[in-house]
Formats: C-alpha cells, sequence, structure tokens
C-alpha cells in the first residue's frame, strides 16, 4: 500500500514539469500536442515502472489519474498518444492483469476525454474553484477501475478487488483532485497572465499608434515618465526634450490654475476622469488649445500614483469658437462692438461710486444718398475712416459702438457735459474734412445726454432723442448740400456730361414757358434739367465714355441711373418732387420706354419735356460713338418720333416755339 501511496507522490511530484513548461504560454501548448503526448506517454511509463505489485503480473501504479487529468487538461491527441504509449508497455510487460490493465488505461483516457470536451471551455472561463468536481470526475474514473478488474483472470478476480477496493476508491481520487487543483490552477493563472499581456500590448499599440496624444505622469514628482508620437508631434518636441520638462513649463500661464487644481484632485485619489480645456505653448512659440482627460493610471501603487491622459488638438475649434463669439459681438465692417453688445454692456455696467457717465449718439447724415452716388463700397470705406476717427479721439476706458447702419454709440466716463460737447465737436468737425470723391464732405449729427438723477437707460433714450432732433434740423441742409457735390462730382468727371446738363436746363425752361406753364414751374425745370442725369455718378466710367455702342449688358447698366438719380432726390425731402420727374425722363410716349414702361399722360409732364430736350441736345451734340447732326435734322426727327417717343403736342411746340422751324413742313 505504501508503494500505491508513493507513486500518487510521484506523479504530483512529476507535475511540477507541467506546472513549469507548457502553461508559459497556452498557445504553445495548443501547437505541441504531440510532444505533450509523447511526455504523458513517458511519465506514464515511468509510473509503471514503480509499481505496487499485488501478484506476479497484477501491478497497481497510478496511470489512471494520469490519463484522466491528461484527457481533462490536454484533450483528445496528447492523451491518446499517452495511452498508446502506455498500453504497449503494459502489453509487453505482460502477466494476468494484461486485459484489466489496457481496460483501465482506455476507460480512463475516455472519461477525461469526455469531461474536457463537455466542461473545459465553461472551466477555464469562471474565475472559481471546482475541487469538488475534479474529485468526484477521480471517483467516477476508478469506480470504472475497480469494475475494470472483473476482466482479471478468475482465481485473482475476487482477491483482487478485495485487496485493491480501499486504496482506488479512496487514495486515487483524491491524487486525481490534487493533479486536476494543480495543474487548472496554474492554467487559470497562465490564462490570467496571457490576458494581461495581451492587454498591455494592446495598450502599448494604442499608446504609441494613437491618433491622438496620449502621456504618463508621476503625480508625486511631477515628472512625465512616457509621451507618445502624437502628442510629441502636437508640441513639436523630441522625446527626451518632454521627459526632462514638466507640464508646468509648457503650460500657459492663464492656465496654470488648471493644471494646479486638476493636479490637487488626483492626489487625493479621486480616480477621474477630469476633462477640460488648456493651452500649451509648443517649442516654436506658438499656442495650441488641447482638451484633456485625465485619470490616474495606477491608484494601488501607494509608491507611485501615475495620470493618464489623453489629448485631443482642439485649436481649429477653439480659433472657429472664437470666431463666432467675435463676430456676434461686433460689426464686421468696422471691428467696433455691435448692438447686441452694447445692450449686454449696459444691462452688466455698474458705475462705482462718484464715477459719472454721458451717453452720446453719431448719426451719418445723407449716407443713403452717398451709398446711391458713389457706391456702397465708398459708403463702406466712409464709415470705417468715421470708425477709426471716433475710435481715436476716446479713451481707453471708453466704449463705442455701431448701432446701426449709420448710427454709432459712445459711452463716456468721469467727463464734464462741457468736456463731452467738446469732444463731439471735435469729432464733427474731423469727420466733416472728409473728402470722398474729391469733393463730397459727410457730416454727423451727435445727440448726447449725462447720467444725472436718471438711470443710465433713460439716458441713452435722451441721448437718442436729442440726435433725432439735431439730425431733423442739420440734415436736410447736409443732403441738399451732398445733391449739388454729387451732381458737381460728376460734372468734374465728365466735362461733357456738365454742358448737356447745362443746355438741357435751358432747354427745359424754354419749353415749359412756351407750353404756358409758370415762372415757378420754368425754374423747377431748369433746376431738375440740371439735375436729370445724377444717377450716371454711379455708371462707370468706361460705359459713359465708351466710344462705340453699348453692349445689352452695358445698355442694362446705362438705364439705372433714372432709378438711382430718383433714390438720390428722393432722399432730401425738398427734391423728392424732383425725383419723380428724373426717374421718367426716359418714358416714351406709346411705353416704349424705362423704367416703368408708362403711357401717355401717365408720364409726368416735367418728364415729357425733359426727354424732347435730353433728345435733342443728344443729337446735336457730339457724341464719342457718333458726330452731331444738324437742328433741323433733329426737328424732323423729333417731328417723326411725336407720338412714339415724345408728347406729339410738345414736340410741335417744341420746333415751332423753341426752333423756331415750320413743324408741317419739315
Amino acid at each position: 500500500m505504501v508503494n500505491v501511496l508513493f507513486n500518487i507522490a510521484l506523479l504530483l511530484s512529476l507535475s511540477v514539469f507541467f506546472a513549469t513548461y507548457p502553461f508559459r504560454n497556452l498557445k504553445r501548448l495548443n501547437s505541441h500536442r504531440i510532444t505533450i503526448g509523447i511526455i504523458i506517454g513517458f511519465l506514464g511509463i515511468l509510473l509503471m515502472l514503480n509499481p505496487f505489485v499485488l501478484f506476479e503480473g497484477v501491478v497497481f501504479d497510478s496511470r489512471t489519474i494520469l490519463l484522466t487529468v491528461s484527457g481533462m487538461v490536454f484533450g483528445l491527441l496528447p492523451t491518446a498518444i499517452g495511452a498508446v504509449m502506455m498500453g504497449c508497455f503494459r502489453i509487453i510487460y505482460g502477466g494476468g492483469g494484461i486485459w484489466a490493465g489496457l481496460a483501465t488505461i482506455l476507460s480512463s483516457s475516455c472519461i477525461g476525454v469526455m469531461w474536457h470536451r463537455i466542461r473545459y471551455e465553461s472551466i477555464m472561463a469562471e474565475d472559481q474553484s471546482h475541487g469538488i468536481e475534479y474529485y468526484m470526475v477521480g471517483v467516477f474514473a476508478h469506480l470504472v477501475m475497480l469494475a475494470c478488474m472483473l476482466l482479471m483472470p478468475s482465481p485473482l478476480r475476487f482477491s483482487v478487488i478485495s485487496a485493491m477496493s480501499f486504496p482506488i476508491l479512496v487514495y486515487y481520487p483524491v491524487g486525481t483532485y490534487l493533479l486536476s487543483l494543480l495543474l487548472f490552477n496554474q492554467a487559470h493563472r497562465m490564462q490570467a497572465i496571457t490576458a494581461l499581456e495581451k492587454s498591455e500590448r494592446l495598450f502599448k499599440t494604442m499608446f504609441e499608434q494613437a491618433p491622438i496624444g496620449m502621456s504618463l505622469t508621476n503625480l508625486t514628482t511631477g515628472a512625465i515618465k512616457n509621451i507618445n508620437p502624437a502628442y510629441l508631434a502636437m508640441l513639436g518636441y523630441e522625446e527626451q526634450e518632454m521627459l526632462a520638462k514638466t507640464w508646468t513649463d509648457i503650460t500657459h500661464p492663464d492656465d496654470l490654475h488648471l493644471t494646479k487644481a486638476i493636479t490637487t484632485e488626483l492626489n487625493k485619489k479621486n480616480p477621474g476622469p477630469y476633462q477640460f480645456d488648456k493651452r500649451f505653448i509648443r517649442k516654436d512659440g506658438t499656442v495650441v488649445w488641447a482638451n484633456l482627460s485625465l485619470s490616474i493610471f495606477n491608484a494601488d501603487d501607494p509608491l507611485s500614483v501615475e495620470s493618464l491622459c489623453m489629448t485631443v488638438d482642439i485649436t481649429e475649434r477653439k480659433l472657429y469658437e472664437q470666431k463666432i463669439l467675435y463676430a456676434s459681438a461686433h460689426d464686421e465692417l468696422t471691428g467696433l462692438h455691435n448692438r447686441s453688445h452694447f445692450e449686454n454692456f449696459v444691462r452688466d455696467l455698474v458705475l462705482l461710486p462718484g464715477q459719472s457717465v454721458t451717453v452720446a449718439f453719431a448719426d451719418v447724415n445723407g449716407l443713403r444718398i452717398l451709398n446711391e452716388a458713389f457706391g456702397r463700397e465708398e459708403g463702406n470705406l466712409l464709415l470705417k475712416r468715421i470708425a477709426l476717427i471716433l475710435e481715436k479721439h476716446l479713451r481707453s476706458n471708453d466704449y463705442l459702438s455701431r448701432v446701426g447702419g449709420d448710427e454709432f454709440a459712445l459711452i463716456l466716463f468721469n467727463r464734464t457735459l462741457d468736456e463731452s460737447e467738446a469732444l463731439l465737436a471735435s469729432l464733427k468737425a474731423e469727420i466733416s474734412a472728409i473728402e470722398m470723391m474729391g469733393s463730397v464732405h459727410p457730416s454727423v449729427s451727435f445727440g448726447l445726454c449725462r447720467v444725472d438723477r436718471i438711470s443710465l437707460n433713460e439716458a441713452i433714450k435722451q441721448a437718442e432723442k436729442d440726435v433725432a432732433t439735431r439730425k431733423l434740423l442739420e440734415s436736410p441742409h447736409m443732403r441738399g448740400k451732398a445733391v449739388y457735390a454729387i451732381i458737381n462730382t460728376l460734372h468734374e468727371k465728365n466735362k461733357r456730361e456738365e454742358l448737356h446738363s447745362r443746355r438741357v436746363s435751358e432747354l427745359c425752361e424754354t419749353l415749359s414757358r412756351a407750353a404756358g406753364m409758370g415762372d415757378l414751374a420754368a425754374a423747377e425745370l431748369r433746376v431738375v434739367g440740371l439735375l436729370h442725369d445724377i444717377g450716371k455718378i454711379a455708371i462707370h466710367e468706361s460705359v459713359l465714355n465708351k466710344q462705340g455702342r453699348l453692349t445689352g449688358e452695358e445698355w442694362k447698366e446705362m438705364q439705372r441711373h433714372a432709378e438711382i438719380g430718383y433714390r438720390i432726390l428722393n432722399s432730401v425731402e425738398d427734391m423728392a418732387t424732383l425725383a419723380q420727374y428724373v426717374l421718367a425722363h426716359h418714358e416714351h410716349y406709346d411705353g416704349s420706354g424705362y423704367p416703368k414702361g408708362l403711357v401717355g399722360s401717365a408720364i409726368p409732364l416735367q418728364s415729357r419735356i425733359i426727354a424732347i430736350a435730353d433728345a435733342y441736345d443728344a443729337m446735336t451734340a457730339d457724341r464719342p460713338y457718333r458726330s452731331s447732326i444738324s437742328s433741323e435734322e433733329a426737328g424732323r426727327e423729333i417731328k417723326r418720333n411725336a407720338g412714339r417717343q415724345f408728347d406729339p403736342n410738345l414736340a410741335r411746340i417744341f420746333v415751332t416755339e423753341v426752333l423756331k422751324m415750320p413743324y408741317d413742313e419739315l
């Protein structure tokens, strides 16, 4: 019996080999099945060489334990190889128990392999002990072994069973249990090691190849322990350069408080993650915005607490956000604060004790006229120049905003009313000195109110009323001056247009008197005749001075001058009536003119007079694209187009009374 226990102990000691070699790498275990089977076979033979001999040819050893556990752990192929080797050795050994021995080898192998197919995967997937199950497998395998003893020769059968039942059913299951426990514990341990190695390889691969910045930092010392290539590229440093620094060294000074606050939380062993945005200063001195996500990497190690940081470059996003924020609070044209910012500023303004505030509004007079005359680009340029003048004269603590198309708001701090008035007068004078197109001088109306015993909002209302009142007094005069400045500018640019306008003016006055209109109407027509082509100020000189015939697009451009002239004059209250005449002076009596296609008496009488005077002067004066014709030929052309282009009654009066020609003989 001592030999049986020694045999089991030998098996357990030899199993150390399997605990040190096969399970170092489960993948190698799967790729060396034949080698393992041969090792199992040799190990079984070694056990069989040290048996407990009951009778001559009847021996007992722990091969059934080995084969059962081999089948459970290694599966079919290694167990089959080991079983064949042991079976061959048993046949060579011979004796009366040969068939029983072969049967135990086969049954033990089959039981172990069947258990492997049914339970191995689930056992390996579970992280708990299954010792009772291992023991019960041992009991079952050795009950079958005991049954195999019935294959012994009949004289030996019952003596063998009676002698070996106790050790087979007591010691052998315990040996199966111990060997299974040893090998499966080792298998679980190596499986965990393999998973850990895989996780480490995965982390290392992710760390090194991640498209985002990743780093490990010792929270105790602040030293950077590791940093990946993406982070280095983001910051512009080499690895050794970064490992010699701390994050404080490259953090923007305005964001150092963020780093300090997060580090404090991490040192308290609060695992995180913590997310925040901060700025780094790159090696080349530029600033990069980054979004950081930090957490404790190894909180279980009290000697080395590290933080894992994942960082994304968000510079473009931040710049875009800043652009949006800037655009939401600033006027795109002038760069000043806009109306929305002004309202928020007023809402949030808290006046300090002893602090005085004066609110002022500035309104550009006649901006619409200037836009119509010189184009919106010139108007925008004027607004920019005005904004620069306002900014130049304000103190650093004053506030300036463009609150409308032609309106600016100023909030002046710690100025007396006289000082504020003097400032506005100086601004007004400097703005009036601006020249547009060499001859037009813009003007600005100012209104102001001092915050004194009234609220800031009430002062704003009073300042807006004040500027409206001053604009009512100043603007009409300034708009009238602007109109004449515009026509003078046109005439300075194009001397031919000046001579044409003066001749048309005289012809209009003469024709109106011949038509029986009074002195007031004749004087009005003299003025409108002078201004009838004012809209040409907005037509490009290349079109106005073209030598040949106009193209279709150029003709459309030229036709705009009637509408432009109307808008310029209509913006001046005293000239609104004249604007109607200018708008219609290219309408034809039969409705074929422009811009509205008016017919007959629907065309203002004054416009019909301008049309004849304009056409006559155009025919009798040299033009870039044709030579002039005689007065007689022009009179004949007017008669020919009477009823179509011209009012027939006015055409007859013009020919007979103004040109002094016999109408019927032409």
